[in-house]
C-alpha cells in the first residue's frame, strides 16, 4: 500500500503525500512534518492504515514508473483516504 503513495518535499521538514485514484486525478493525502518524531507524517499514516512502524531505514524508490507515470490504483487510494478520514474523526 505504501508503494502507492508519493512524497514531495515542501519547505524544511514539510512533506506532501499524494495518491492517485485515476490517471488524471491526484489526492493530497496529507501535508505534515517529517522529522522522525512522534507524530511524524509517516507515523500518522502507518497508524491510520493499521500498519506497523518501520524499524529499519526505509527504501526511497521513485514513486513513478519508468515512463514517469504515477502508481494509479483507485482501490488503494480510496482505502488510504478513508483510513485517514476515519482516524481524523476519532481524534
Amino acid at each position: 500500500m505504501l508503494d502507492h503513495i508519493c512524497s514531495r518535499h515542501l519547505y524544511a521538514n514539510d512533506r506532501m503525500l499524494i495518491a492517485w485514484p485515476g490517471d488524471q486525478h491526484a489526492v493530497i493525502v496529507a501535508i505534515w512534518r517529517h522529522d522522525r518524531s512522534s507524530g511524524d507524517v509517516y507515523d500518522v499514516l502507518l497508524e491510520h492504515l493499521g500498519l506497523e512502524a518501520l524499524t529499519a531505514e526505509r527504501e526511497k524508490p521513485p514513486c513513478c514508473d519508468e515512463y514517469g507515470l504515477p502508481p494509479v490504483d483507485p482501490k488503494v487510494a480510496t482505502a488510504i483516504v478513508d483510513a485517514l478520514d476515519r482516524g481524523r474523526r476519532t481524534r
